[in-house]
């Protein structure tokens, strides 16, 4: 099995973040966005719009095969027991040396103000210990203790460009949630961090963060048949029945097996991993409130889809989980896990997935996109993709059509940026100035349910045009 090991470096979807000059000036964004009305901040706004919301759009066996065409489509998203023993560490070492000769290039600075001189990029190559890693790497297997970042180069300090955004560290890719299993292919050579590659992602993790097992007991924990998956924004995992001993938090979306039966009582009893003082791992048990998880998958619904977009509406925005937030495409990631969908980290990859409504990378042509999420797009099962960022279709009001994302924030004019930093209900059309609206960038409109994307519908799509 053939996996690509470097890093696309600052890839995570996101809209406008970074991607305008410092003189833009940035000013809040106001509460309500610009076309918005309170009573479109509720699930139940747009259910009540929605043509069928309890349809049931893939059934179980149909999901399982919709994330295995992903998975052969797209070599960011990977199934970690199926992974070989081995893999090719020449491709390893040239990949993680070009990743750092990358990132090098961009002349990023530190927080300080000041660029990483000789010797800053001296010590990074020195401790990522490239050297070390033979023609053949032996594949280890670990489970993520605790919520935790992922990071394109071992070392917790930051990188940033000249404005000196301190919101948007280059060096931070994404997040990983507790359970959640990789595999270990290097170390550093202060032994302190570890190269893994996780479902959807593949960089550095503090060694203290995985508790490192065989595959078998990765194998049992993600076939296991009795899981809970937080559907809760953010749920605490206690250590007692009670709900008073706290040991931390999962993300919606994670999943986790059920250690024993509780289904009478007001907390699910889930399987969490410890690291023992050598590193290998432990089985413990952990309480999730009820109300936080569910036992199994939501149905994939429009109604299950929209309750749990709301359960995130207003969160700060969080470029690659900055700050334990998500930014655009975690976001989405999150949503559509809580219904067994597995689908790419970044908004690059999440807009090749799905059937085909509209596509067209020439910016303009917003009337046609209006038309293509009037004629071919389902509200809570759609997402719009531009470049650097991803949305989800919520309907039409009033003939104009509405999205709801995880926004750093919009262009009221050529200089001037309106932040809004959160999860919100905006029309797809918002923006303004020279640099057009939102819909004007929208270069590939794509529908998640059964079909997921055959050539007739990509034909048809064009042809709409």
């Amino acid at each position: 099995m053939m996996v690509v090991f470097l890093l696309a470096v600052a890839s995570i979807g996101r809209i406008a973040a970074g991607s305008q000059k410092p003189a833009v000036r940035q000013i809040p964004g106001p509460i309500l966005v610009p076309g918005a009305v309170a009573a479109m901040n509720t699930p139940g706004y747009w259910i009540g719009r929605h043509p069928d919301p309890d349809r049931v759009v893939m059934t179980g066996v149909e999901i399982a095969a919709f994330n295995k065409r992903i998975r052969e489509a797209d070599e960011t998203v990977v199934d970690i027991g199926g992974l070989p023993e081995t893999m090719d560490g020449d491709k390893l070492k040239a990949d993680l040396a070009a990743c750092l000769s990358q990132v090098k290039s961009r002349g990023y600075y530190l927080a300080s103000g000041r660029r990483p001189d000789d010797a800053w990029w001296q010590s990074m190559e020195t401790n990522m210990d490239l050297d070390a890693i033979g023609p053949q790497v032996s594949v280890r297997f670990g489970l993520v203790t605790g919520f935790c970042d992922h990071r394109v180069l071992p070392t917790t300090e930051g990188l940033y460009r000249e404005n000196l955004d301190l919101n948007f560290d280059r060096l931070q890719d994404s997040t990983l949630d507790v359970g959640a299993p990789v595999a270990v292919l290097h170390k550093t050579r202060d032994g302190r961090w570890l190269y893994a590659v996780g479902e959807t992602m593949r960089g550095w993790v503090e060694t203290d963060s995985v508790a490192l097992c065989g595959r078998d007991v990765v194998t049992r924990l993600i076939s296991s048949e009795k899981f809970a998956v937080v559907t809760a924004a953010k749920a605490d995992l206690f250590g007692d029945e009670r709900l008073r001993t706290y040991l931390g938090r999962a993300q919606m979306g994670t999943r986790l097996a059920v250690a024993r039966d509780t289904a009478d009582a007001s907390a699910l009893a889930v399987l969490v991993p410890g690291r023992n003082q050598d590193g290998s791992c432990t089985l413990n048990t952990a309480h999730i409130q009820r109300t936080d998880a569910s036992l199994g998958y939501l149905p994939y619904t429009p109604r299950t889809i929209l309750n749990q977009a709301f359960k995130l509406l207003h969160t700060p925005y969080g470029w690659g989980g900055m700050f334990g937030e998500q930014d655009c495409s975690r976001f989405v990631q999150e949503v559509f896990a809580t219904v067994g969908l597995v689908l790419p980290r970044n908004s690059s990859e999440q807009g090749k997935v799905g059937r085909v409504a509209y596509a067209n990378a020439q910016a303009g042509s917003a009337d046609r996109k209006r038309a293509a999420l009037r004629d071919r797009a389902v509200p809570a099962l759609t997402l719009l993709h531009m470049n650097g960022h991803v949305m989800l279709f919520l309907g039409f009001v009033d003939d104009r059509p509405y999205i709801v994302h995880d926004l750093w924030g919009y262009s009221v004019d050529r200089s001037t940026m309106a932040v809004v930093n959160r999860v919100a209900v905006t029309p797809a059309d918002l923006g303004g100035g020279t640099s057009g609206t939102l819909l004007d960038h929208v270069d590939a409109i794509r529908v998640l349910d059964v079909h997921n994307g055959s050539r007739r519908d990509s034909e048809d799509a064009r042809h709409g045009e």
